[in-house]
């Protein structure tokens, strides 16, 4: 892409930390949500210790959605920077591909849990679960090609992530 910049931008930064912190605490801290949704699937009346964890369980999902959406949109905006070329064109294909699923899922496991929760809609819940469960391993798919860039290709990619800094 000509003109791509040299780093990514504060905000770029801070949305990419912003929503891998607000989906780790969705993987952590679902238990409520998940006792909340049995009980109500089965008719039964859900805890009341579980509700207050159902409903930021709700809450969190769509902060990751609007920020994934703000992070879209200020990709195709400002664009992002190239990649770093020492790696094999397979590689290269996979970043690409985990990286499109990734994507498409912060706004698929989201959606269908808001199906599920709001809507009831049938195979929400199941498409939510399955969602979530590909996201992990490609987010630690994700991680370990950051790491590979960083340890053993020496690349900068995973340093332009972390380095907050407006260029």
């Amino acid at each position: 892409m000509a003109g791509a910049p040299t780093s990514y931008s504060k905000t770029q930064i801070w949305l990419h930390w912003s929503i891998a912190a607000l989906i780790l605490v969705q993987f952590v801290a679902h238990d409520g949500m998940e006792h909340v949704w049995r009980a109500l699937r089965r008719g039964q009346e859900a805890a009341a210790g579980d509700w207050p964890l159902a409903y930021m369980h709700v809450v969190l999902g769509l902060a990751v959605l609007v920020l994934a959406a703000w992070r879209l949109w200020l990709r195709a905006m400002r664009g992002v920077p190239p990649v770093s070329g020492m790696e094999h064109p397979a590689l290269r294909l996979l970043a690409r591909a985990t990286h499109l699923v990734i994507y498409a899922l912060i706004f698929i496991v989201p959606l269908s849990g808001a199906a599920a929760w709001f809507l009831q809609v049938p195979g929400a819940g199941f498409v939510h679960v399955v969602g979530k469960n590909v996201l992990l391993y490609l987010v630690l798919l994700h991680v370990a090609g950051a790491l590979v860039q960083h340890f053993v290709l020496k690349s900068n990619v995973l340093r332009q992530m972390l380095a907050f800094r407006q260029v």
